[in-house]
């Protein structure tokens, strides 16, 4: 049963969100539909920068490319997860291939989407992050 739209936007609204997106383009379309949904919106143009961010500040969900300059989305999730195992992390990707989708949920990665991100597989997804949720 999916969470109503409204309660949804209302929900994720409260998180803090780090997005990391090396593609300028790819970045600012994904922002557009992210600004919907969340109201403290983090950003990274690499892996590297989101680390640093990620040191800086408590966030409660990353949402990131894989294949990046400096520092690819699966390094900077594998060292993010020696600091925090609890983390909810959203990978995005261009490439549909399993290595990479096997890859990150070595990392406890549960949700994997495909770029360019569709509004319709956001909302998917945090309707699953949010089923559970009772705040």
């Amino acid at each position: 049963m999916s969470i109503p739209l409204p309660e949804l936007i209302s929900r994720s609204k409260k998180f803090e969100l780090l997005y990391v997106e090396d593609n300028e383009d790819a970045r600012r379309y994904t922002l557009e539909m992210l600004t919907r949904f969340f109201e403290h919106i983090t950003v990274a143009e690499n892996g590297l920068e989101g680390l640093e961010k990620f040191k800086q500040k408590k966030f409660d969900l990353i949402l990131s490319d894989i294949n990046m300059p400096r520092m690819s989305g699966i390094e900077m999730i594998s060292k993010i997860r020696e600091l925090d195992q609890s983390i909810l992390i959203i990978m995005l990707s261009a490439h549909n291939e399993p290595n990479y989708y096997e890859e990150v949920s070595g990392y406890d990665v549960k949700y994997y989407l495909s770029k360019p991100l569709a509004l319709a597989k956001l909302v998917e997804t945090l309707n699953l992050i949010f089923k559970d949720d009772t705040a």
